[in-house]
């Protein structure tokens, strides 16, 4: 029903032509046969009460809003789902935006409603150490600069540094997307950066999930606050994903998963559209 009302909203005009379009076809099919087959019994309020019922029930299927779509990427056997729900109930490696310092401690540093922040405290219990020491351990041979600071981690790493980490089952990529105020902790990022930073998560994605699907969020949309509109944020991800299969296939399948509050604000359907 949310659906179907949200797509009344959007697409009133949609409901009101595919319902005479369809009545209009209906009719034409029922006195044509009515003609040719004198001996049926079509006419009739009940035979057009059913004619009624069926133009409202096809037009409401037209207005309906997908909850999922797939587009498969031209030039290349990979294919982009995106569909709405809960991140960590997917199924590959998810990827996870981090601080240029892969921060662990809960509060300023890390948001706990950021979902770098649910991770530290869902998949490494909160403790800091442990978080640290499985990002340490995959980036060993990563570049970074020494920065002092009074809180937080020291070791600030490039833009799109991405970090592969295991923790109850669940495989995470956590990648550099946003610069850190170190007196604030404010994130900050905006769009150059942020196809930066995804171009350095195809890179090791390429590398490391091995047959697994990729899983994305609608990056860019949390406290980083790359500043565009949920919708312009998710043509952006498609287009970088697209742009990125066409030059080296990063993996068959990419899961885009919106969360459900963003039901409203996106319509995907615009997308398939586009680009499907």
């Amino acid at each position: 029903m949310k659906s179907i009302i949200l797509g009344l909203k959007r697409h009133p005009w949609r409901l009101l032509t595919s319902i005479f379009l369809a009545y209009s076809a209906l009719w034409t099919l029922i006195e044509s046969l009515a003609f040719f087959n004198p001996t049926l019994k079509l006419q009739g309020f009940q035979s057009y009460l059913i004619l009624g019922i069926i133009s409202v029930v096809i037009g409401l299927w037209r207005v309906y809003q997908p909850r999922s779509i797939s587009i498969k990427i031209n030039t290349s056997d990979t294919t982009l789902n995106i569909y709405y729900g809960d991140i960590f109930k997917a199924e590959g490696y998810i990827a996870i935006a981090a601080n240029e310092f892969f921060d662990s401690e809960l509060g300023d540093p890390v948001s706990e409603k950021s979902l770098h922040g649910m991770v530290i405290k869902n998949y490494f219990g909160g403790h800091p150490e442990s978080f640290d020491k499985a990002i340490s351990k995959d980036l060993l041979n990563c570049r970074y600069e020494e920065i002092k600071r009074k809180r937080g981690n020291t070791k600030k790493y490039p833009i799109g540094t991405t970090a592969k980490i295991t923790a109850n089952d669940k495989k995470f990529l956590l990648f550099v997307l946003c610069h850190t105020d170190i007196e604030t902790f404010k994130a900050s990022s905006d769009l150059a950066t942020m196809v930066t930073a995804l171009n350095g998560l195809f890179s090791k994605a390429r590398n490391c999930t091995g047959g697994e699907s990729l899983i994305l969020p609608l990056v860019g949309s949390g406290i980083s606050g790359v500043g565009l509109p949920a919708t312009q944020l998710l043509q952006l991800i498609v287009l970088s994903v697209i742009d990125e299969t066409k030059r080296k296939q990063i993996c068959k399948q990419i899961d885009l998963v919106i969360h459900e509050s963003r039901f409203e604000e996106i319509d995907i359907e615009t997308i398939k559209l586009q680009w499907g």
